[in-house]
Formats: structure tokens, sequence, C-alpha cells
């Protein structure tokens, strides 16, 4: 009918196809009919999701018939790539909402053709258009959108960002709610099959018991853990890198190149682990001399502010591909931030499980979010049903590797993360820029890049690498193995091997070309 709509669904629901299919189906239908402009945009918070819905629409695109035009644009782009991109028109435009109002303003999209073309407008993530710094771009766009166009307004949770934007953009929209969820939907959706358990812990404990998690085979992989700022993401790396437990760190500073790459191999199952900064603070300027990490020269010797890419962002609305368990290493700092980390796992009706790492200064906001999962508010929080005590983890099997975890924990020194932070930035920046060109031409090589790889300079010991059998607590190694033949009745148990049959190209991988009949 043409009406605007507010679409609130949980995580993982698959509100990007609720929202392509009815803009394709509007596209085709007007294929006859001829354009001087875009006839849809689909506005995001991040670059992530930009290139995540972009990518989308190409996968519904490669089965319908005729030729139609897609374009991404960010704010990374220059001007010239830019009037590239938008030569044609293209008919449907995924963008950051400061690209749409740069090219705006910079004559690059004409307000004529808006007027006369635009026929969808997709705000996604809307409750993040407005923290993520986006609300004068919106302004400057909604003067200039028809009043035929239809506008869809895509959330997983309520706020006052929300209504706000709601009463900037829509006119007497509907409101559909998908009411298959847990939780007080005052304040967020709680995901049905995602599985929550907590593990009270002091805050220098939380090494310890991440190591217990992992190494005792405690939690489904693949895992994503989450952590607040850049520097504890890369002291968990280097803890984790002396038990031969492999990860990456993907966060802000890198280039979008090495972080889509990143989120790419994840996704293909390459690596397991997956350590992701979410501080909530997309501008955030951090005092960090990039110069010096990049630099010998005298402008090294000066310390200088580097923003951190203010258009990251991997919580909301990313979908990970088989992420069996999220860990909250730090807290977040929100009930609604919390929904869409868990919301990382248990994608498209899946089953997954969350295990958040609480100290004691964070039980204030762990008590909010219990609140906020919790239907009744006079409830017993601590008999809430939403977020359960971890059983699988006993104290025995938690204190038999401590020593061990204090012995290195001390080793990661902040200079030692300091290195391997500018370590992995020179690394990630020389492999963005010089071999862009290189990849375009040879995608396959993009394989010999590996995101997880040892960041230390003090290689792992082999005998940390094993668990003694007179340190494993019986009640938790049954535990472990229970997850273990889980992970075999679910096809993980070979995922390592998978992923090294993924990394081979050419003939040998060729099935049609090395089957032989005897």
């Amino acid at each position: 009918e043409g009406k605007d709509v507010v679409a609130r669904a949980k995580t993982g629901s698959g509100k990007t196809f609720a929202y392509l299919l009815p803009l394709l189906q509007k596209l085709f239908s007007c294929s006859n009919t001829a354009q001087s402009g875009s006839s849809a945009f689909v506005l995001v918070p991040t670059r992530e999701l930009c290139q995540q819905v972009y990518m989308e629409v190409f996968s519904l695109l490669e089965h319908c018939k005729g030729s139609w035009k897609v374009v991404q644009l960010t704010s990374g782009m220059s001007l010239s790539d830019l009037m590239t991109a938008m030569v044609g028109p293209p008919d449907i435009i995924v963008a950051t909402p400061s690209c749409i109002a740069t090219c705006i303003a910079k004559k690059i999209l004409k307000v004529s053709s808006i007027l006369e073309s635009l026929s969808t407008l997709v705000l996604d993530e809307a409750d993040l258009l407005l923290s993520y710094g986006y609300e004068d771009d919106l302004r400057s766009l909604v003067p200039h959108i028809p009043r035929r166009c239809q506008c869809l307004l895509m959330s997983a949770t309520t706020s006052a960002d929300v209504e706000k934007i709601k009463k900037l953009v829509l006119h007497s929209p509907v409101t559909l709610t998908l009411t298959e969820v847990e939780g007080n939907l005052d304040d967020g959706i709680a995901p049905k099959n995602v599985q929550q358990f907590w593990i009270s812990c002091d805050e220098r404990d939380k090494l310890l018991h991440i190591l217990a998690l992992l190494r005792l085979g405690l939690v489904q992989k693949k895992v994503l853990m989450f952590v607040n700022s850049i520097d504890p993401g890369f002291k968990l790396k280097l803890f984790l890198e002396q038990f031969g437990i492999r990860s990456a760190v993907l966060n802000a500073e890198l280039p979008q190149n090495s972080r889509l790459h990143m989120l790419e191999e994840f996704n293909t199952g390459l690596f397991d682990y997956l350590i992701a900064t979410d501080d909530s603070k997309p501008a955030k300027v951090e005092k960090e001399s990039v110069e010096e990490v990049m630099h010998t020269s005298k402008r090294s010797k000066k310390r200088h502010k580097r923003a951190l890419d203010s258009e990251f962002g991997v919580i909301r609305g990313i979908d990970f591909k088989n992420v069996h368990t999220v860990i909250n290493f730090d807290m977040p700092l929100s009930s609604s931030g919390y929904i869409h980390r868990i919301g990382r796992t248990g994608r498209a009706y899946s089953t997954g499980a969350s295990v958040s790492l609480v100290s004691p200064a964070e039980e204030a906001i762990f008590r909010e979010i219990r609140v906020a999962l919790s239907c009744d508010k006079e409830e017993d929080i601590q008999s809430s049903k939403f977020i359960a005590p971890f059983p699988l983890l006993t104290k025995n099997a938690v204190e038999s590797l401590r020593y061990r975890a204090q012995d290195v924990a001390q080793s990661v020194t902040k200079v030692a993360v300091r290195e391997a932070r500018a370590s992995e930035l020179r690394n990630e920046i020389l492999n963005s820029e010089r071999l862009k060109s290189h990849f375009e031409d040879n995608p396959q090589d993009l394989d010999l890049l590996k995101h997880d790889k040892v960041l230390s300079k003090k290689q792992p010991s082999s005998h940390l690498r094993a668990i003694p059998d007179y340190l494993v607590d019986p009640t938790t190694e049954a535990a472990s193995k229970a997850v273990k033949l889980a992970r075999v009745a679910m096809g993980q148990s070979k995922s390592r091997n998978h992923s090294w049959h993924k990394r081979k190209s050419g003939t040998s991988a060729d099935p049609l070309k090395t089957f032989s009949i005897d």
C-alpha cells in the first residue's frame, strides 16, 4: 500500500531481507519507467553494515532477470570515486547518511533527481543513526524526500533516538513488532534461542576465566569475544597466544579493507576466535601515535591524535556466520548494547549461547541488564530466568590454571600491548595500501593474509598448549566431553580441516577436474 513502516524485531530475524525483497519488487515493477535518478536509498550507520547490505542485494539480484546497478558509498571514498559510482545513475544506493549528505552538498547527487525518482528510503539500525552523529545529515536530506516516497525504519530496539527519527522522517507510519520474543519490550528484544550465562569474577581474574572456558573446551566454537576498547583486546590476544589459542582483533583502528577481509575469514571458518572492540563511542578520538608506528623520522617523536573510524561498528546488524558463543569479556554499557552483542549468535533462529564475565565494578550495569530482560520488574533479579550462572566451570577447574595464567598475564605488559598493537596496525596498513590492486586482480591470494597470526615476540611455550591430566577437574572434564560430543553431532569436529581445504585453489581443488573412474 506504500505506507511508511516502523519494523521492530530481534537481531538475526531477517530484517534485511524483509525490506530488500519489497524494495526489489517495487524496482522491478517500475523497470519500464525512465528514471533520472536512484529509486532507493538504504541508509546504515556503519561501513561494515554498508558492505553487508550491499552484498545481500547482489545475492538477491543474482536470481533476477535484468540489469540493475547497485552502489555502496562511505565517507572513506574520494570525491572522484563518488562521482564515478554515481554515473548511470545507480538504481539502489547503500550508504551512510554522511556520504549522502556530502553527495548532495557537492552536487554529485542532484536534488531534482531525488525528488523525481526516489521511491523507497530505508533507515536500517535506526537506533544507531543518531548516536553515530548523523542527525544533521538526516535533517539535510529530509527536505528533498518526495512525499510519495515510502520510508521504512528498521530497528531491534526502541529508544528516544528511534522516536526522534520517526517524527523527523516518517508520515503516519504503521508499526510492526515481532512478538515471538522474551524480555521487556520497552528496552529491547532478547533472542529467545540464545542461552545466557554469567560468571562472577574479579577484574584481574577475567583472563584466567577466559583461559578456562576456551582451553577446557566448555564453549562451542566459533567464539566472538567483546571488549570495550582496543588495548584490552590486544592484551587478551597476546595472553591467549601463549596457550596456543590463535585469535584476531577487530577494531576501528584498522583499514576498512582489512576489517572486511577479517570478517570474511572469520565467517568462512579460517579461524575460530575473534575479539571485537565495542566502546559504544563511535566518534572517539584516541591519543595514539600512529605516525610513530609508521615512521622512524623526527615526526615520530611527536604524539598526534588519531580519530578512530567513526563509521566502524560490528555489534549492530552484522551477520556473523555460525557463531555459537558470544563472550562479554567486558560488560557493555547498556542493556541495548548487551542485546545486540548476544544477537551475534542465534542468527536466523539457530541456537547459541552467551557468557558474561561480571566484575564487582560491573554489577550495577549487570543488574540493569537483568531488570531490562525481566518482564516483571518486581521480580527477584537474583532468580531471573534470563541470565543464569554458568554451570560447567567449577572453582577447582579455575584454580588449577591460576598459576599458569598469572605467570603469562604478568608478561603481557602495557609495553607489550603497545608494541603488538603498533605491529598489527603497521602490517595491516601495508597490506591494505600495497596489495589493494594486486588483490583486485588475484582475489585468491587474499588467503595468504592471516589475521590470527602470532604478535607476541615471546614464542608460545609448548608445555602451555596442553593441560596435564592432574590439573583437570573431573566434573569439568565431563562437561568438556559433553560439549565435544555436541560439536561432533553438529558437524563441527573438523572445522579446522575444512578451513584448510578452503584455502586451496586451482585444479587440485576442483572436483570436476580431479574425479577419475577406476
